[in-house]
């Protein structure tokens, strides 16, 4: 697959290598365009390339909006065209971690937010509820590992689905955008256990969060 980031920042550079080790093609962008990215592309190998937001959508099997929540609107508006587009969201509205971290948005889901700023594309809310880090020691260990997702179209879960097997973790489908919005976040039911859980830990996990 092709995978492109919205963002070149910690989570993209964390994810990039173990993409490439499976086999997949990966598109960075930042707000200060593909010039700015030549180091970066030539320290991360072979399969890397770097393009502007708006030619990596149009390229790119799957999107992972890699941007920090207060740069998030800015970033996608740069694509003209989400339609259709399997977007894979692991923002959150915060600032820090911790409750003075929070960024207020009016009780809503944060995944229902950024499904405005993509209209038409089908979200895929996951690799939002560890730190970053985390997501990196779990993927390079060889120990049979888990990673959860929500979303509301079955055709773009069995993508992403594939692509997170395709990097050693079974799928662990949690249900609805507006399920994962609360399952997934900060102080929700499944996050912050500091590593990635094993397939039977986190199956059992989400039975107990969901009965």
């Amino acid at each position: 697959m092709k995978v492109g980031f919205v963002g070149a920042g910690r989570m993209a550079q964390m994810l990039t290598p173990h993409l490439v080790a499976a086999g997949h093609q990966v598109i960075l962008t930042n707000s200060r365009g593909p010039e700015s990215l030549k180091d970066l592309v030539a320290t991360l190998g072979t399969g890397v390339s770097a393009a502007n937001v708006a030619q990596m959508v149009e390229a790119a099997d799957i999107v992972v909006l890699a941007t920090p929540w207060g740069k998030t609107k800015e970033a996608v508006a740069q694509a003209p065209v989400w339609d259709g587009r399997i977007v894979i969201d692991p923002t959150n509205n915060r600032t820090k971690p911790g409750p003075d971290g929070l960024i207020d948005i009016g009780g809503r889901g944060s995944s229902e937010v950024v499904a405005e700023l993509v209209p038409g594309a089908q979200l895929v809310k996951t690799l939002n509820y560890e730190p970053i880090p985390i997501y990196g020691q779990g993927l390079s260990s060889t120990e049979p590992k888990a990673l959860f997702l929500a979303g509301d179209n079955a055709a773009a879960k069995a993508k992403v689905s594939a692509l997170i097997a395709s990097l050693g973790a079974e799928p662990i489908d949690v249900g609805s955008l507006a399920v994962g919005d609360q399952l997934l976040k900060g102080g929700g039911a499944l996050a912050m256990k500091m590593r990635l859980l094993k397939p039977d830990e986190a199956r059992e996990l989400l039975s107990a969060s969901t009965t």
